[in-house]
Parts: structure tokens; C-alpha cells; sequence
């Protein structure tokens, strides 16, 4: 078996903030919102302001304003601790939901893009005589093909249904 050093726990550890920074962004709101989330996600305690802000190499206040947003849109939940002064972090989001957003994302916002991008591009050189052109089309239609597949795929993985919470 082998053990991961602290250089590759950080390195996924980016990552995954990095995918939260870039779902966020495709849904409208900004890095620092997705970075902040995936590192009270990513949290096995709640965490406070200075916590988060240390995880995600943000300022105290920015952090503090993506909180505040993240809290109005309720996906963390804010509480205070009877030992402390301080607010208390914690997600409020289900990982099934956040997987089925990601999966949608990918759906709508790329694949479905570059879907209607191609038939678009298709329809244009279809009428051509140029060989180079009916060339074109073929590479169009196999790559159109396999975008197919991969919009099927999401679509009955969209479909699962999910458990219910007990």
C-alpha cells in the first residue's frame, strides 16, 4: 500500500478546490465563493473565518463576504459554540445534489454548447463541393457522434434516482 506524502494530499486538495472554484464560476458566482465552499466542505469539523481563511489562502474579509453570501443562499449554515465568541461553519449542501449540479453543468454548459456549435458548423459546409469540406463534415459527424454518447450517458445518470435521507 502505498502512503501519500503531504505534497500529494495538497496537490488533490487543490484540485478539488479548484473544481469548486470553476463550478461556482459557471453558475455565476466568483472563485473565491467555490474555494471557500470546497474547504468547508472538504472539512471534517466546522471551521471558523480564520480557518477557512488560512484553507484557502483568501483574506479574512473576503472570506467573510463569500460567507456571508454562501449562508443567503443556503449552502453553509453559520452557528455559534457556547465556548466561544466566534461563528462556526459548516456545509449544508448534499454531496449527491452538488455531483448532480456538477454532472448538469457539464451537460448544459458544454456539452449541449459545443453540440449545437457542430450541427451548426455541419449545416454551413454541408452544402459545399469542396473535398476538403466533405471531409470536414465526416469529422464533424464522428465527433457529433461521440458528444452524443457522452449527452446519453449524463442524461440517464441525471435520471438516478436519488435515496431518500433516513
Amino acid at each position: 500500500m502505498m502512503t501519500k506524502t503531504y505534497s500529494d494530499i495538497i496537490k488533490e486538495r487543490e484540485a478539488i478546490l479548484g473544481t469548486f472554484e470553476a463550478l461556482f464560476k459557471a453558475r455565476g458566482l466568483g472563485a473565491l465563493h467555490g474555494r471557500v465552499f470546497g474547504a468547508i466542505l472538504l472539512a471534517v469539523d466546522p471551521m471558523t473565518q480564520d480557518e477557512i481563511s488560512e484553507f484557502t489562502g483568501y483574506s479574512v474579509p473576503a472570506v467573510s463576504s463569500a460567507i456571508d453570501e454562501l449562508v443567503r443562499v443556503g449552502l453553509v449554515a453559520r452557528q455559534k459554540r457556547q465556548d466561544s465568541r466566534k461563528n462556526y461553519y459548516s456545509s449544508r449542501a448534499n454531496l449527491d445534489e452538488i455531483m448532480r449540479m456538477v454532472l448538469k453543468t457539464i451537460h448544459d454548459d458544454y456539452v449541449l454548447v459545443v453540440l449545437n456549435k457542430l450541427q451548426s458548423t455541419k449545416a454551413d459546409a454541408k452544402g459545399s463541393q469542396d473535398p476538403q469540406m466533405c471531409e470536414h463534415v465526416e469529422f464533424i459527424e464522428n465527433y457529433e457522434a461521440k458528444l452524443k454518447d457522452l449527452e446519453s450517458y449524463l442524461k440517464r445518470l441525471l435520471d438516478v434516482p436519488l435515496e431518500e435521507k433516513k
